[in-house]
């Protein structure tokens, strides 16, 4: 039996009358054929051998087929039916059958009966008989006892609408058919009659509208503001990156509801009051003071509660648990712990949660890495021993501290619930939650292999994170500790072939990152902080899966504020009733609904909302995360419609959308402080340049220039080697001839240096060349570079395209030398100039070595161009945006006057900092507009 069929089971059982529906075929006094109504494709047969008579004396003369059908005959006849010989004189049968091509939803079958005396049958019941529905023959549908009666055989008799909401299966495909029949019973006399009147069978031709469902009244778990947090690596926080605010401003838009410091490994190796800077542990004997960085490229104790007054997130406290067992001091380590938690409690801080160690199963734990080498590491029993020692100094603090452990991913394996057996036992009165650490599908993440799973689950496993996470809870629960829960400190993508396909973009990682967040979401937890908050300087900006990067926010940080709206409220049930569409909705107290749906498929889908009980008042707010052509991903506002008094819209493919409903109130939102500065036109010269230093800025950059470098695709940055000729290429912009310079071997992953130009100067930039130094040093180094456009805003300019390469170049027989000189130009690609605002990106490649560990370098490194026109005519305007206000640019004559008017287009606001280019009007005032979406 060949069909598509929506089987609708459990909680997802919604019924077959809630979708749009017509009456299909229809009797009112006939038999057999003889139908009242009987649309095209519809077949049909009343069967009549079970009744006491067809009777033409008798009838409803409502007009109607149940209460709401009309085109009903108000002419005598109706279906008698007594007890008498029951089973054969009680019962009518109706029976459907599709032709139509197509498939055919039942929805209701809707029928007059009136009995008519105090002893004719008084109870009425609907059965399917049998048929090519999958339910059972005689399944009862509906019954109804009790009836009134009315001695008035021609009169509006009583009318009944029973919908097919008892089935799991109400499709019948072409050709297939399906009896129905109607019973009457419960006479004080089988000898005295009611009767059956105007009969019909609604339904839907073709398949029914996708569906979200939602049920506001089974509430399910409250969304936590650490429920979207960040890790922080203390090491990878310099001054200068937080030091305008733009980061924290950031945070606190997208909603970071908990910060975690100071790091995730590094904290196994950390010492909270000596930081210093390095992935190395002070407390080795061995350890060499000069690895250390200075306190400006990291971020002490009070930085991160600086940052956690800026952010209003929750603070996350990581103590170390594995210098005092590595190096024999567990009395001085927990001392340390002590006084870290009394440190901030002496500066007005209230510590609520904090981590034991970090992965203390892994190799790279700083106890694990067995650097004393006596061969000892953690077990789950020596963990939860120290996890005692340390809790109760904890809890002298902070007595009311939530602590966490921490364990192996793999929740549902033997191992993990052996370790449990093990730690609970022994420390489960100090454990408040157990952090588990997921990165989806490590070294083999990808957009297919994303794509393929239906839905998102764990790396080397069948279970969703969804069903993990209630699967430890229940474990935990099983153990005799129902108050411990699953947290997850760490998550994000895995490494994997993502991170080299040409056609992979930082949308794509966003949209993968919210099957994550929504299955957390689902799940109930608590916690869940996606690592990290930023990469470490130097990170690919076309490699983002964090919420900041150098200069700005992510595609992530969109979805991130999209989730925001989450917080406080109530996780209801909802499902979604096909394939690749995923649901979560949430209650506020006021009544208020919020409905995330993830459209995973590669088709656009209309969606239509099953609220039942809910009045939907306004539309308050929906948005579309989607691709927006540059790989980037944008926020669009979005549609709904009314159909048959419901509301729908159109996912489309590859989106997350979220549709709010009935606010009591939207925010206000803030009027930013502006900026206004006159256009400053560049000559052809130095746009930017690098021979010192990566990360924000360069070493030289011309005003209204954002240059960025990034080496993580390189061998890195080395202090002692470098070219000494003191230019860019063979250009005399007058480059540093000190050492330091990117080395680079032929080695994937350490092959290329990054570098991006965004332009902010408030007119159109032409980019016109290149330049660099570089040397293989021996002969045996890479001796082939080329030069890639990477992304950005160039028009016609596809991803990774070649713009110049040179081959066989000669060694230079030394780190510290005079290097090749390059000055490669631009001109052969179609578009050159950036307008305000836009960005390119480029990077430098070295190959063909002769042996893989041989390295060279790249130096001083620089792009040229100029301003396309004159700079008189324009101002920048620039301020602090927030994500997704409507900014708008105006300008009066006069701070007195009430005209103002608009010279600027509205441009929809992303967190952090944004700018416009606009004519300039002398004499003339400047203000930024700024409205909700």
């Amino acid at each position: 039996m060949l069909k598509t069929v929506i089987i609708l089971v459990c909680l997802m059982c919604w019924p077959a009358a809630l979708f749009a529906a017509e009456p299909l075929i229809g009797w009112e006094g006939g038999r057999g054929t003889n139908t009242a109504i009987q649309v095209d494709g519809i077949n049909g047969f009343l069967f009549t051998g079970k009744l006491y008579a067809v009777d033409s004396a008798v009838g409803s003369l409502d007009g109607t087929f149940g209460a709401s059908i009309y085109g009903a005959s108000t002419n005598p006849s109706a279906y008698n039916v007594r007890t008498v010989f029951l089973g054969e004189k009680n019962t009518v049968g109706i029976q459907i059958q599709n032709n139509t091509g197509g498939n055919l939803q039942l929805t209701s079958i809707s029928f007059d009966y009136l009995a008519w005396f105090s002893n004719s049958p008084k109870t009425i019941t609907l059965t399917y008989a049998y048929g090519d529905l999958d339910d059972p023959d005689n399944t009862v549908l509906q019954s109804v006892g009790g009836l009134g009666h009315d001695a008035s055989w021609l009169s509006d008799y009583p009318d009944f609408d029973w919908t097919l909401e008892n089935l799991s299966d109400y499709v019948l495909a072409d050709g297939e058919r399906a009896t129905f029949e109607l019973t009457a019973t419960d006479a004080a006399d089988e000898n005295t009659s009611g009767a059956f009147d105007n009969i019909a069978v609604s339904g839907q031709r073709g398949n029914p509208p996708p569906f979200a469902a939602i049920e506001t009244g089974v509430e399910k778990s409250e969304v936590t503001k650490m429920m979207s947090g960040a890790g922080l690596i203390y090491l990878w926080c310099p001054d200068a990156f937080y030091a305008d605010g733009e980061i924290a401003d950031i945070a606190k838009n997208v909603g970071i509801g908990a910060l975690r410091w100071p790091g995730g490994t590094v904290v196994t190796v950390s010492h909270w009051d000596a930081f210093t800077g390095a992935w190395t542990d002070s407390w080795n004997p061995t350890y060499d003071i000069a690895s250390g960085q200075p306190p400006e490229n990291f971020m002490d104790l009070d930085e991160y509660l600086a940052l956690i007054d800026q952010t209003g997130a929750e603070i996350m406290l990581g103590i170390n648990m594995s210098s005092g067992k590595e190096w024999q001091r567990e009395t001085e380590g927990v001392a340390e712990a002590r006084a870290l938690v009394q440190a901030c409690k002496d500066r007005g801080y209230n510590v609520k949660y904090i981590y034991f160690d970090n992965e203390s199963y892994h190799s790279g734990n700083g106890y694990n890495r067995d650097l004393d080498g006596d061969g000892e590491s953690w077990t789950p029993a020596s963990y939860a021993e120290s996890f005692n020692l340390y809790a109760e100094a904890i809890k002298e603090v902070f007595p009311d501290a939530k602590l966490i452990a921490n364990w192996i991913n793999n929740v549902t394996g033997s191992a993990f619930q052996s370790a449990m057996e093990t730690m609970l036992g022994i420390a489960g009165t100090n454990i408040d939650y157990v952090d588990i650490h997921w990165y989806w599908e490590w070294d083999n993440a990808s957009w297919p292999l994303w794509k393929s799973e239906l839905p998102m689950s764990r790396t080397s496993s069948s279970f969703s994170y969804k069903d993990s996470i209630l699967y430890a809870n229940n474990l935990f629960a099983s153990l005799g500790y129902p108050n411990i829960r699953m947290v997850v400190l760490e998550w994000n993508l895995g490494p994997g072939p993502w991170q080299t396909d040409l056609a992979h973009s930082n949308f794509k990682t966003a949209l993968m990152q919210t099957e994550m967040q929504m299955q957390f979401l689902q799940a109930g937890l608590d916690i869940g902080l996606i690592f990290a908050l930023h990469n470490a300087p130097g990170g690919n900006p076309a490699l983002e899966n964090h919420v900041v990067r150098s200069g700005g926010s992510t595609s992530t940080a969109l979805w991130m504020w999209l989730f925001s709206k989450a917080v406080g409220k109530t996780v209801v049930q909802a499902s979604a009733s096909i394939d690749g569409i995923y649901i979560v909705a949430v209650k506020g107290r006021q009544g208020e609904l919020v409905a995330y749906l993830l459209n995973k498929t590669d088709s656009d889908r209309p969606i239509e909302f099953i609220i039942p009980g809910y009045q939907i008042d306004e539309i308050d707010e929906a948005w579309r995360f989607k691709d927006d052509g540059n790989g980037q991903g944008s926020l669009q506002k979005i549609g709904l419609w009314d159909v048959n008094g419901r509301k729908r819209t159109t996912l489309l493919a590859n989106s997350l959308n979220m549709i709010g409903f009935n606010y009591l109130s939207n925010d206000v939102p803030n009027r930013p402080v502006i900026q206004v500065e006159r256009t400053r036109a560049i000559s052809e010269s130095l746009l930017a340049g690098w021979h010192s230093a990566m990360g924000i800025g360069g070493d030289i950059s011309a005003a209204g220039i954002n240059a960025l470098l990034w080496d993580s695709d390189s061998y890195g940055f080395d202090e002692t080697v470098g070219s000494t000729d003191g230019s860019y290429g063979s250009a005399d912009f007058g480059a540093s001839s000190a050492a330091g310079a990117f080395v680079v071997r032929a080695t994937n992953g350490m092959d290329e240096v990054g570098f991006q130009i965004e332009n902010e100067t408030g007119l159109p930039l032409c980019l016109e060349m290149v330049h660099f130094d570089y040397a293989p040093w021996w002969t045996s180094s890479p001796q082939d570079v080329a030069l890639y456009y990477t992304f950005g805003n160039l028009s016609g300019v596809t991803n990774r395209t070649l713009i110049n390469s040179v081959s066989g170049l000669s060694s230079s027989g030394n780190k510290l030398a005079d290097y090749h000189d390059f000055d490669w130009s631009l001109s052969v690609l179609p578009d050159q100039v950036l307008e305000h605002g836009e960005k390119a990106s480029f990077i430098l490649r070295a190959s063909n070595a002769t042996e893989i560990w041989s390295n060279g370098a790249f130096d001083n490194i620089a792009v040229s161009g100029s301003t396309v026109s004159d700079a008189s005519d324009s101002l920048v305007v620039s301020w602090r945006a927030e994500t997704a206000r409507k900014y708008t640019v105006v300008q009066s004559s006069s701070l007195l006057s009430n005209e103002w008017n608009t010279v600027s287009p509205i441009i929809n606001g992303i967190p952090g900092d944004m700018s416009l280019s606009v004519l300039l009007e002398s004499p003339g005032f400047y203000r930024l507009q700024v409205e909700n979406p």
